[in-house]
């Protein structure tokens, strides 16, 4: 994993965040608007660089190029920033959950497409998503609750989803643990800066083989064996 957000993910996450806002968008005149999304966008380097504790409110003006004035007409302080980063991105997160969702036609297409969201996105905005998560699994942090509702949300779309393609319908803890289990494989994959992307594709492997065996009743023990050395 790298330390820094590249340009290209900049690009990503500009994208993500005009496109939530745009659905949202009380923010008055466009210019304003504007710099309320650069904002948001420059916090991210600035927030995966520096960490949050590291981070001041200084740090957020200069990556920005804004005043101080600017920056309080939108937040109140940094970590305000950081919440508005984790809703936008867990909003969009979910909108991916809910369309790939309801496309599947089958147990393993929700497994294999809810897996490869969770993983794909986590790991493709490396550095700010850790940031993020871990600050976000504080019970006392301001993202807690936000990470409470996201993860409802998509309990509740795989639950409906598993309803349709199979006729069963079940508890909601089951899939809040499954849930619970991505969210600690992406975090170990996030800490580690030699992950590869065959590791990667090991996580999804194994991760979809229990997500089948207690979703399906049929576990497919060749996702689950230990792969020969090459």
């Amino acid at each position: 994993m790298t330390s820094a957000t590249s340009p290209y993910e900049l690009d990503a996450i500009r994208e993500i965040i005009n496109r939530v806002l745009s659905a949202q968008r009380d923010d008055g005149p466009a210019g304003r608007a504007h710099a309320r999304t650069e904002i948001l966008i420059h916090s991210i380097a600035v927030f995966s660089r520096r960490g949050l504790e590291r981070t001041t409110v200084q740090d957020l003006l200069d990556a920005a190029s804004i005043s101080r004035r600017t920056f309080y007409k939108y937040f109140r302080n940094k970590f305000d920033v950081l919440e508005s980063i984790y809703q936008i991105s867990i909003e969009n997160m979910i909108l991916r959950f809910r369309r790939e969702a309801e496309r599947s036609r089958s147990v393993q297409e929700v497994i294999r497409n809810s897996c490869n969201i969770y993983f794909d996105y986590h790991l493709s905005l490396g550095p700010i998503i850790r940031l993020m998560m871990e600050e976000a699994r504080r019970a006392d942090s301001v993202l807690a609750p936000h990470r409470a509702t996201a993860y409802k949300a998509v309990a509740g779309v795989m639950k409906s989803e598993m309803l349709r393609v199979t006729g069963r319908e079940l508890d909601e803890l089951v899939y809040l643990t499954l849930i619970w289990t991505l969210e600690s494989y992406s975090l170990y994959l996030l800490n580690d800066t030699d992950c590869s992307a065959e590791t990667i594709a090991r996580y999804k492997q194994i991760m979809t083989g229990i997500a089948e065996a207690v979703l399906s009743g049929q576990a497919d023990w060749s996702k689950l064996a230990v792969q020969p050395s090459a």
